[in-house]
């Protein structure tokens, strides 16, 4: 998802230059990726029906050897930020105050097996500027790792919000949010030419965030959303190397302040603590934690010959992150 970085349509163009930078710099050519395609990165060649409907391949004991995150704000811990709880009386020996967390952060600090499994970070709070270039180059370096396990929670959230289309041209209607959406599945389908389980998302209404971290020309209409929605239901039915998470209802439980039951648990805010951050966009540490939780849970599916080797408890989660442990593999 994304922060309300831009003033409007003007702004959010006049980044496009600097994320083509930013994209070239991300870019590891000393590593072929095997997925590469001829084609215009703005269109990509959809999979085969053969590819696309073929389970993955997924060798016992190895689904989370190598785990590629890829996706937008959420994914990339925009304003999450974990802190002590307590006061530390020894000086030399506190640990930082406080440390900035992302998806993949969160995820090595609740590894339960030694050592933990590698996380790759490629998600960016940049990809509203420019969804067909951030996106393409996320899918890009993901492949290149040869990943066993690709999780793509906020992937698509640019693809249909925002002012800007795959083109760099500025957004004209609803009709191109739609014709956008489908340049984000076709890049997902890249990936699953591999044979690459994937955790994805819904498209969540967050109108909500309008007047906070989003503008009102950025969100599509009720209708649009419903419609991608519906498309992506139907794409997810035919890939069953696809687990999807109902977002939505996640969010709605989140800025409820409500009960969530996610992952075969009770989350209690008077527990946890804020899930959501005021801007209504972003999760909170403890959101992240329980996002985090739910995309494992719906992989674990994909391979039943081992538990995730993760522990999705918060506190301790803080205290390994506090204590400086190494987090995820920097972008």
């Amino acid at each position: 998802m994304q922060l309300r970085r831009s003033t409007g349509i003007a702004t959010d163009l006049a980044l496009v230059f600097f994320v083509f930078v930013f994209a070239a710099v991300l870019a590891e050519p000393q590593v072929q990726s095997f997925a590469e395609t001829d084609h215009d990165p703005t269109t990509p060649a959809l999979a085969s029906e053969t590819d696309r409907t073929s389970e993955a391949v997924v060798v016992p004991g190895h689904l989370y050897d190598r785990i590629a995150v890829i996706g937008a704000s959420v994914s990339d811990g925009f304003g999450v930020v974990v802190q002590n709880q307590t006061a530390h009386t020894d000086a030399s020996a506190t640990p930082p105050e406080e440390r900035r967390m992302n998806l993949s952060d969160v995820l090595c600090s609740a590894s339960s097996v030694t050592p933990a499994p590698i996380v790759h970070h490629y998600a960016s709070e940049l990809f509203f500027a420019n969804p067909g270039l951030v996106g393409k180059s996320e899918i890009d370096r993901a492949l290149a790792i040869k990943p066993t396990l690709v999780l793509a929670l906020d992937y698509l959230f640019w693809y249909l919000y925002g002012t800007v289309t795959v083109a760099g041209e500025p957004m004209q209607s609803e009709a191109e949010r739609l014709a956008n959406f489908e340049v984000g599945l076709a890049q997902l389908d890249r990936v699953l030419t591999t044979h690459v389980p994937i955790v994805i998302a819904d498209i969540p209404n967050m109108s909500d965030a309008i007047g906070k971290m989003l503008y009102e020309s950025q969100v599509p209409s009720g209708s649009t959303i419903a419609k991608a929605n519906a498309r992506l239901t139907e794409w997810v039915r035919t890939r069953p190397a696809v687990k999807m998470m109902a977002l939505t209802t996640v969010l709605a439980a989140l800025k409820s302040g409500g009960v969530i039951e996610i992952a075969g648990r009770t989350w209690i805010p008077a527990d946890c603590g804020p899930l959501i951050q005021k801007d209504q966009l972003h999760p909170t540490f403890a959101g992240t934690v329980v996002l985090a939780a739910g995309l494992i849970d719906l992989v674990r599916a994909s391979d039943s010959s081992m538990p995730p080797p993760f522990a999705f408890e918060i506190d301790a989660i803080r205290t390994r992150a506090l204590a400086g442990e190494p987090l995820s593999k920097p972008k």
